[in-house]
């Protein structure tokens, strides 16, 4: 059962990988909401307003305001729960919230220093030091990735909130200079076939700061 037209507000910046992964959540819900795009370095007063950290995504559905991309996802998942993005057994589900929250913690704090500086420098450009560091770093973590997903098609079966988290920081680091590395194959099929997803393409940004 989908929400009434724009009973649902979704502020947010598509190159944000916490809003994306809500963005993706939201279409593989077919959610029927009310996007608000927010600029980078640019504050929106409604997002000032609804938020103390006056950071997005924040979402809006009637008088409850949530601030934070996991908790926007397990109230989406909670109100619209015919989505089935967190399958299986509770085993399973732990792995999935692991898998989400190693995403956030982990491959955020490997990839956003290297990308911000691109985004940032005069000439877009890392330097020499922190992209070598990061490409390390970012080696190891699809390492230990690929552990994990194995043979699989998808981390938890079938495509879930893993997958939603994972995949906008997987497309930040390729779309930035960092590939998966060929080692790796079975990653490679699993981002493909992520990549075919309507949600995938839908949620995809149009554009990424400090990238022609």
């Amino acid at each position: 059962m989908q929400a009434d037209e724009y009973s649902i507000t979704l502020y947010q910046r598509p190159d944000c990988p916490f809003c994306w992964k809500a963005r993706i959540v939201v279409f593989e819900s077919e959610v029927n909401l009310k996007e608000v795009v927010v600029e980078l370095n640019k504050k929106h007063p409604d997002v000032v307003s609804l938020n103390p950290n006056a950071t997005v995504p924040v979402l809006v559905d009637g008088d409850l305001v949530i601030c934070e991309s996991t908790e926007i996802i397990d109230y989406l998942l909670d109100k619209f729960p015919e989505t089935q993005l967190m399958p299986g057994s509770p085993k399973t589900r732990a792995r999935i919230r692991q898998l989400h929250s190693y995403s956030d913690s982990k491959l955020g704090k490997i990839l956003f220093p290297y990308i911000k500086e691109k985004r940032d420098s005069a000439d877009h450009v890392a330097s020499a030091e922190l992209k070598e560091s990061t490409q390390q770093a970012w080696f190891d973590a699809q390492s230990v990735l690929a552990e994990q997903l194995g043979e699989g098609d998808f981390f938890a079966g079938g495509f879930s909130v893993a997958e939603c988290a994972l995949i906008p920081r997987f497309c930040l680091a390729i779309t930035h200079g960092l590939p998966i590395d060929g080692k790796f194959q079975n990653l490679k099929n699993w981002y493909a076939r992520c990549a075919q997803r309507p949600s995938f393409v839908k949620a995809l940004p149009q554009h990424f700061p400090g990238l022609a």
